[in-house]
């Protein structure tokens, strides 16, 4: 951590077109995950997408759920529902194969990028990040899917910009004082 780089990567994928959307922290939290998916969503919305059609699938991890025995909702689920009127699902409990699309490009990631790059610093890092989340969704041919990303929006939902998917990667901690009001309008 010599340049005190992100310690989590936050994971996004479309499963329609395999797109994939990407946030770095420096903490496990709903917050930080809260920030991201924020981001996100307002990012898809300025595009055209209609947030009442978008469902959000994340496992069970603390960073996006409360505990099994708790009846509150996150701050993550409420910015989901409340703010966006979206959908937040979780999967079965222990159902690893319904995250196969974000598990897989993990690995993806790990291969194809911070296996093979040197870092200079954090916004060296978040540059490459970028370049390398656009080559994903712009040229990357996804052999299961049949296409690049922008390939399968555009057969999808041609009416789309295809700026759509050039989502930029942030260390969404730095934006906690842009959201603190309306997030803690959501958490109380």
């Amino acid at each position: 951590m010599r340049f005190h780089l992100p310690k989590y990567q936050i994971t996004a994928r479309c499963i329609r077109t395999g797109a994939l959307f990407i946030g770095y922290t420096q903490q496990h939290s709903t917050t930080a995950t809260s920030i991201f998916i924020y981001r996100l969503l307002t990012h898809l919305k300025h595009y055209g997408v209609k947030p009442a059609e978008v469902t959000i699938q994340t496992d069970n991890g603390t960073e996006f759920t409360a505990p099994w025995n708790s009846l509150k909702k996150t701050l993550f689920t409420k910015i989901i529902e409340l703010s966006f009127s979206s959908t937040h699902k979780t999967i079965p409990v222990g159902a690893k194969t319904y995250q196969s699309d974000v598990e897989s490009s993990h690995r993806l990631i790990e291969d194809e990028f911070y296996a093979c790059r040197y870092f200079s610093g954090t916004q060296d890092f978040l540059n490459k990040a970028h370049q390398y989340q656009t080559y994903f969704n712009f040229k990357r041919f996804n052999t299961y899917k049949k296409g690049s990303p922008v390939q399968l929006l555009q057969q999808a939902a041609c009416y789309l910009n295809p700026a759509v998917l050039n989502f930029k990667p942030v260390l969404v901690d730095k934006f906690f004082n842009l959201y603190k009001d309306e997030f803690r309008l959501l958490a109380s």
